[in-house]
């Protein structure tokens, strides 16, 4: 059935089923709760906005296929969805050849830009600078690379190389595992890292594998030292997994923690627990998902229209006062002014933020300035503890 053309209408691409499943179930609840909270202060001229969801499983084919569903069968033009890049990249021509938006809620390894694109996750400078500052002054300078085999992983880690390289780090492996690895993947991968004897483990391993990858490297180890494992993109979704217990000690980098202790966080957490089903935890990308939408439904609400001429003019005018703290798109490039924070894992499975950034961080997705220099001379001017 077509949707009538004059009715608010946002189209949801987040997977409910597939290797990304948990993460992007937390993300469509995000968008569909800033979708409710839009339409109880009355929707877009009156009218309340409508979303429509489907279900891609994770497969990029298919993220194309229903973007362009949404587009062409019910003149949808105002999307919010993907997590993996791959998936990014399939809906990227058919936005584009349609003049419609994507409002991408995902962290990503930077250098893209598309008018038809808003970034909301971090790029590059906002997450991998200020991480591998941390890591090299507090674990020590020798790591081992450890992703999933696609776009995102391998991207984030040649950033993350040139980093480590500028500060006299050494990086002793780069292993790359299937995206739904085997026992026998696993194995191997851990050989690797036990042999390397590296400070830190930056894992950019996504979706399932997380959970399965911190459990095999915590079974090798047993009760003796284990290097930390960093992470760009595990979640209390991923904790929720692999137990708390396995998860304790290691370190992750995101705008937003669900424990973040502020009035704003506070008030979200309790939304979020009161609209989730049980077993749709609250992440970083929830958050992410969450404050996309109601900017784009702000957007919305300030054009009285729903058209992407109309709205996309009224979105960079957007501030919003998020659960992380201040966001902002940047016109130049359409990425969004984010904070940093780095966390560690504690025995309850709670992330307790060590650093933030003093002010959210100018998008720089092509990391045109990532001395590491520099960010090792602002942890002293963020918030440590």
């Amino acid at each position: 059935m077509v949707s009538h053309p004059d009715q608010p209408q946002i189209g949801l691409l987040f997977s409910e089923t597939g290797v990304t499943a948990d993460i992007e179930r937390s993300q469509r609840y995000g968008a569909l709760l800033a979708i409710e909270q839009l339409n109880r202060q009355g929707g877009v001229a009156g009218l309340p906005i409508q979303a429509l969801a489907r279900d891609p499983g994770g497969d990029p084919d298919r993220y194309r296929l229903y973007a362009d569903e949404f587009i062409r069968n019910h003149g949808i033009r105002l999307l919010v969805g993907c997590y993996m890049s791959h998936t990014r990249k399939a809906v990227m021509p058919v936005v584009e050849r349609t003049d419609a938006l994507l409002c991408y809620p995902t962290p990503y390894e930077g250098f893209e830009y598309s008018p038809n694109i808003i970034y909301g996750g971090p790029a590059p400078n906002q997450n991998s600078a200020p991480l591998a500052a941390y890591l090299i002054r507090h674990y020590g300078e020798r790591v081992v690379f450890i992703g999933s085999d696609y776009i995102y992983p391998r991207e984030s880690n040649h950033v993350m190389r040139h980093l480590y390289r500028q500060h006299g780090g050494t990086v002793l492996e780069e292993i790359y595992i299937p995206l739904y690895p085997s026992d026998e993947d696993l194995a191997r991968a851990v050989d690797l890292i036990v042999k390397a004897q590296a400070d830190v483990v930056f894992s950019t391993v996504v979706g399932t594998g997380t959970a399965e990858l911190y459990r095999a490297i915590a079974r090798r180890y047993g009760d003796a030292p284990r290097p930390r494992i960093a992470s760009l993109t595990t979640s209390e979704a991923e904790i929720a997994k692999m137990g708390s217990e396995v998860a304790e000690g290691h370190v992750v980098v995101a705008p937003y923690f669900s424990s973040i202790d502020t009035p704003a966080s506070r008030e979200f957490v309790r939304a979020c627990n009161a609209f989730f089903p049980e077993d749709v935890s609250i992440t970083a990308w929830t958050e992410a998902a969450y404050c996309q939408t109601l900017m784009l439904g702000r957007a919305m609400q300030a054009a009285q229209g729903w058209r992407v001429e109309q709205v996309q003019p009224e979105l960079y005018r957007q501030r919003l006062d998020a659960p992380q703290g201040p966001i902002w798109v940047e016109q130049q490039n359409n990425h969004s002014h984010l904070t940093s924070r780095i966390a560690e894992i504690d025995s309850r499975g709670t992330f307790q933020v060590r650093w933030q950034s003093p002010e959210p961080i100018r998008p720089d997705p092509y990391v045109v300035v990532h001395n590491l220099d520099d960010w090792s001379a602002s942890m002293g001017e963020g918030s440590h503890r």
